[in-house]
């Protein structure tokens, strides 16, 4: 008889639901400590059966590289964002990213750079030559204001706007613990708000049709529509709004949780304000510039490994999917957990640690233990953006601030569809 992994008790009718929607990274870690076989669990939640864990850099090599066929996106996402890349599988997925891809080559990112500098200077002037403000809500604000002005071809008003920033951010709370654990059709508060934000950004999207810059993606959708790709104004709808929701929220909380390392940690914020002042000095940080910017980018790699924007990966089994000598069977659930494989302690020293300094050398791990943008085929389609933007916005805040952490208490996170600080974020910044 096949054995699953195993599946510690748990309440009558609640199984592990309480434990899991409360707490849900100490929850899973713990579990994982107690009673996982081969870094995998499994647990009992409402609204989802069995839901299986796996933590583990195979999991993600065969997930997602060698039997990539055994694993699908599942509901949540189609529910979501219907046909979009970040939905879609298959021949249609394929399509989309053949489609996709030049606007995000490495040589193309390298084009957008100067538009990149041009809305990080325009925020970073308006911040005040003394105070303190919101990491996260000032990221938020930059990384949609680039979003736009790169990709869908809009400069957003520096302080307006609001309607469209709030509504992007009301797109990640669909993907609530506390909605993963119901039904996709069940009307929770954080889907409704999701459902009022998607057509304010819809209204937005018809707008830029008739607007946007005519290099811009959305003129490319536009002009492309009714043709293999996209057939229909709902799917190009659909893949503008799945852009916002994937194009700006990951790379602020990147950014967010990078200032808070750095202001945090004496020793690698002097060593990457020493970097960006004998690089860039007083001027511009042009693409030329960031390639020597050694340092800051192994602090941008530490911090992507301690908080993973997208902590995990959930998908479905399309077939038995074997764990050692468990097996998975076909239709299950499960999640792959990067933040637990990040701070694994069989791959990372220290790990709970903010130390850049462990990537000046190659170390012996799997290829699979470090996996901020997924793996495989399917990895991030806009890695070489969010890696150029997050080096641009930090060497200008290096360049022109002197930054502290305002509060004593280290920042807690708790997880949505994607990683979020817990309570404010804020940030104290002197202008040098």
């Amino acid at each position: 008889m096949t054995r699953t992994p195993p599946t510690p008790s748990g309440w009558p009718l609640l199984g592990h639901t309480v434990g899991f929607a409360a707490d849900p990274f100490g929850f899973v870690a713990d579990m994982l400590a107690e009673h996982g076989v081969d870094s995998t669990v499994g647990l009992d939640l409402l609204g989802i059966g069995r839901l299986y864990i796996l933590a583990h850099p195979d999991h993600f090599e065969r997930a997602f590289v060698t039997e990539s066929d055994a694993i699908s996106k599942g509901n949540e996402f189609d529910a979501a964002f219907r046909d979009a890349i970040v939905a879609v599988e298959g021949e249609e997925w394929q399509k989309q990213r053949n489609e996709l891809d030049p606007f995000f080559h490495w040589d193309r990112v390298t084009e957008y750079a100067s538009v990149m500098r041009k809305q990080v200077e325009r925020r970073l002037a308006a911040w005040p030559d003394e105070g303190t403000l919101s990491a996260e809500a000032q990221m938020k604000n930059l990384t949609l204001e680039v979003i736009f002005a790169t990709i869908l071809g809009r400069e957003l008003e520096l302080d307006g706007d609001e309607r469209i920033r709030t509504a992007a951010d009301g797109l990640n709370g669909r993907f609530a613990p506390q909605s993963w654990v119901l039904p996709s059709w069940v009307p929770t508060p954080s889907r409704r708000r999701f459902n009022n934000s998607e057509q304010i950004l819809r209204e937005e999207v018809r707008t830029l049709v008739e607007t946007a810059d005519e290099e811009s993606l959305t003129a490319r959708l536009a002009d492309a529509l009714g043709t293999e790709y996209p057939k229909t104004v709902e799917s190009m709808e659909n893949q503008l709004v799945g852009m916002i929701f994937a194009g700006h929220e990951t790379t602020a909380l990147a950014l967010t949780f990078t200032l808070y390392a750095l202001a945090s940690n004496p020793e690698p914020y002097e060593r990457a304000v020493e970097e960006v002042d004998r690089v860039i000095g007083d001027g511009p940080v042009t693409t030329a510039a960031m390639d020597e910017l050694i340092v800051l980018e192994r602090v941008i790699k530490e911090a992507l490994r301690l908080y993973p924007p997208v902590h995990t990966l959930p998908r479905e089994t399309t077939r038995p999917f074997s764990v050692g000598d468990r097996t998975i069977p076909a239709g299950s659930d499960i999640h792959l957990s990067i933040i637990r494989i990040h701070r694994d302690e069989r791959w990372y020293d220290d790990s709970f640690s903010f130390r850049p300094e462990r990537w000046e050398k190659n170390k012996d791990r799997p290829k699979y233990a470090y996996v901020p943008f997924g793996a495989g085929a399917r990895s991030c389609l806009g890695r070489a953006f969010a890696l150029t933007e997050a080096k641009i916005v930090l060497a200008t805040v290096l360049r022109d601030f002197d930054i502290e952490w305002g509060k004593d208490e280290p920042l807690e996170i708790t997880p949505e569809m994607t990683t979020q600080p817990c309570g404010e974020t804020p940030l104290v910044v002197r202008r040098r």
